[in-house]
């Protein structure tokens, strides 16, 4: 039986660290892509920053930890936390079982709309995706 097709959803934006990004108004709801946590695998242990907390594009917004991975999760935007998903740092598991919904990361004030123009829209990023597949299947063979 062949694999389902990664699902990427309409009407978000995505980045190149696979974080998707859903703007309402100058908010902006944040979370880890499918395909991003598929390749992180089980997350265990997340640790996102708290309320109040400024952040500048590119930078430390948390840091993520699966069975064979460790690492921090990076901002696509600038701009304040609003509220970081509790539920999510009490249940890790939920980003690999609901990443566009549930399993949600942080809310975000949007301090430079500019910095939009950065992110890629959802068939952006599906050709993207098959790219890095692309590149990950070529380096398994070598």
């Amino acid at each position: 039986m062949p694999a389902r097709p990664l699902e990427i959803p309409r009407g978000i934006l995505f980045d190149r660290n696979n974080c998707w990004v859903k703007i309402t108004g100058s908010t902006a709801l944040i979370g880890l892509t499918e395909y991003g946590q598929k390749i992180i695998g089980d997350i265990l242990y997340l640790e996102l920053f708290s309320a109040g907390t400024m952040v500048k594009k590119g930078e430390k917004v948390g840091s993520i930890e699966s069975s064979k991975w460790v690492g921090t999760i990076l901002t696509p935007l600038t701009g304040k936390v609003l509220r970081a998903n509790d539920e999510v740092e009490a249940n890790p598991r939920l980003v690999n079982m609901d990443p566009y919904e549930k399993g949600w990361l942080f809310l975000m004030e949007i301090h430079n709309a500019g910095e939009l123009d950065d992110l890629m829209n959802s068939q952006v990023y599906e050709k993207w995706v098959k790219e890095q597949i692309g590149r990950r299947h070529e380096d398994e063979i070598i």
